[in-house]
């Protein structure tokens, strides 16, 4: 079942939304209006991550897809 996040990024200046999945190898972040972006976790290190470690992967990665929308022009900033 995917866990819902919801964060506000400074740099943007807006509150991102999205959901996650894992199988605790991959993790798949994204939302209906930035699209998709996944992470292995190998890519970590041998890090176990906690739900709370798995919500900053998640954060980051829809922030990494906030980004790249803003810079091709679909950004909804302020």
């Amino acid at each position: 079942m995917p866990r819902h996040v919801s964060f506000y990024d400074e740099s943007l200046g807006r509150q991102i939304e999205g959901s996650y999945v894992t199988d605790g190898k991959v993790i798949h972040a994204g939302s209906g209006t930035l699209g998709a972006k996944s992470a292995r976790f190998g890519h970590f290190g041998r890090f176990r991550f906690d739900q709370t470690g798995q919500d900053l992967i998640a954060q980051d990665l829809l922030s990494e897809l906030a980004h790249r929308e803003a810079q091709n022009g679909h950004g909804h900033g302020h």
